[in-house]
């Protein structure tokens, strides 16, 4: 009986860590540790910092890889295309 009690509590804790949103935590620790670490509010959001990744890792991880391999795509993008005042010309081969 106590081995299914435990069962029971475990899956709902795992399905509530499934479902939290953890937006407004996470963006006060990103906003006090952006000073960096010399600054004394980086101390107390460091570690909520790291709890809040290593929670997202562990509930969310396919997610996880598939934002870390489409935010170092998105580094590889084709450069800004530049103002061309000749488009036109070029594009119609130069006809009037």
């Amino acid at each position: 009986m106590a081995t299914l009690l435990y069962a029971a509590v475990l899956l709902a804790a795992g399905f509530a860590l499934g479902r939290a949103r953890c937006d407004r935590i996470v963006s006060w620790a990103e906003a006090w540790t952006t000073p960096g670490w010399r600054h004394w509010r980086f101390w107390p959001a460091a570690p909520v910092a790291v709890a809040c990744l290593a929670l997202i890792w562990l509930v969310r991880p396919r997610r996880t890889l598939a934002n870390v391999r489409s935010w170092r795509a998105r580094e590889r993008l084709h450069p800004v295309p530049e103002y061309d005042p000749d488009w036109a010309t070029k594009r119609d081969g130069g006809a009037p």
